[in-house]
Parts: structure tokens; sequence; C-alpha cells
């Protein structure tokens, strides 16, 4: 996807944070683009309901295209909902089309599940990407508690959180891209350790609304939770040559949507 490489038809399955991310990044270079995912919602491109694992056709899928696997667990969703034998079966089905190039992205600690995924894929020549915690704006933790601070809501928030490399959503659209056409295993992390609780303060500060301490829990799954904690075992992973700098929390808070809003002065 960089000048020197071929525009090609870009299909991305998974319109999350970062399916659209890396949508946003290959329309900008000028490629067409399609999002396959369950849910309608702003896309760029076409979008095309998708059920991904399911036994549906997939002969519409444009020839040699390059394609991005992008899903992961919803709300209430646990990983064997996601990264299954089904998945495995239909990636199997997926490459039987004979596309440009398959990357296949999931988070950092992923139990087995992913892992057979990963290697269903690898062994048939295509890239797997995995990442921490993805700071992106109206999904996520830090995204959904942006949102919630910008309508000026005073939510409640547990700071009772490992730490994350989180990135930003925007700089691993850059790495999937990158890994396209490529026979890999990268894994890449954000610039620095981030509490939960400095993620409370960049935002409270961006929009000028406090949140309130949530007593109970911590309103995210145990594999969550324990993917956090699986993060934190890794060094830094980034290239910065290949991939460039990375945004830091506030300089990703500061491109968040929407006016700060204001404390009235004294």
């Amino acid at each position: 996807m960089s000048g020197e490489r071929e525009l090609r038809p870009l299909v991305v399955f998974g319109g999350g944070a970062l399916g659209n991310a890396v949508a946003r990044l290959a329309a900008a270079r000028g490629a067409p683009v399609t999002v396959a995912s369950r849910h309608a919602k702003e896309h760029v491109g076409w979008w095309r309901h998708t059920v991904v694992g399911s036994a549906a056709p997939l002969g519409w899928l444009p020839a040699r295209a390059d394609v991005v696997i992008a899903i992961a667990p919803g709300a209430r969703e646990v990983e064997a909902d996601t990264w299954n034998p089904a998945l495995s079966a239909w990636i199997t089905r997926l490459q039987a089309l004979r596309p440009a190039s398959v990357v296949l992205t999931g988070p950092i600690g992923s139990g087995p599940g992913f892992t057979a995924c990963a290697e269903a894929l690898g062994s048939a020549g295509g890239a797997v990407v995995r990442f921490p915690a993805l700071l992106a704006a109206g999904t996520g933790w830090a995204g959904n508690l942006a949102a919630e601070l910008r309508s000026g809501k005073s939510p409640r928030v547990s700071t009772a959180l490992p730490d994350a490399r989180a990135l930003a959503a925007d700089d691993a659209a850059r790495v999937v891209l990158a890994a396209l056409g490529e026979n890999v295993e990268l894994t890449v992390t954000g610039p620095t350790r981030l509490s939960a609780a400095a993620v409370v303060e960049a935002l409270s500060a961006r929009y000028g609304v406090a949140t309130r301490a949530r007593l109970f829990g911590t309103g995210l799954p145990k594999e969550t939770v324990v993917r956090l904690q699986r993060e934190l075992t890794l060094p830094d992973q980034w290239d910065e040559s290949r991939f460039g700098p990375r945004l830091s929390l506030s300089q990703w808070a500061e491109r968040l949507p929407g006016p700060r809003r204001r404390r009235a002065e004294n």
C-alpha cells in the first residue's frame, strides 16, 4: 500500500476501531475499500453485511484483493465466540479464493483460539499482527469514556485496571497495511505503560468534565483484564523507521472529535 505498491482493492473484515482505522488510511492512499462487518456504521467506501466465520458465500470478494481480518469479541462475547474452529475453516475458504494477501489481527495475550487461527493463516502465507489495547474514538474503554465526557456526562469509572501499553488505532493501521503481502508475525506495543488513572486524567482535561469513582468491579470482561495483564510482560516493540512515530496519550486525546469544554473561570 506504499507509493511503490500497486493499489489493489482492499476488503476489511470487521468495522470496529482497527477495521475503521485501516479502511480510512487505505482510502486516503487511494485504494478502493469495502468494509464487511455485522453492523452498519459510518464506514469509508462500501459496506457489506457479513458475519465472519459463517457459511455465507464469499464469491463477492474482488479478484486479487488485499484482505484484512480485524474482528474482535463484542461487549458480551468471549474469545471463543470469535476465534474458533469455524473461523479457521472460514479462513481456509477465504484463502481458496486466492486473494492477493491476507492479514489477520488480534490482541496480545489472546488465547488458544486466536493462536490456532493465526497458525492456519501463517502456514498459508498470510501475515499475523498482534496489538495491545487500542485507543480509538467511540469504542473500547477509553474511546467510550471519551464519548461520554464529550456529551457532558460524568460517568462512574474504575481505575483499578492493569496498566496497558495502549496504542492509537491510527498507528496500528499503518502496521497492518505495511504487513500486506508479507508472510510475517508482528507484535507491536504502545509507546509507554499507561494507567487507567492517566487515561481518565487526560480525557477529563480534554473535555473539562470530571468522572466519578466506580465502587465495584472494573466494568470490563475478565478475559479483557487478563489480556491487559499479559501485555505488560512484553518489552516495547515498535520499528519507528518503518511505521513512523506513535501518538502519545495527550496527542491522541487532543485529536478526539468535539471542542474542548472549558471550565468557568472564577
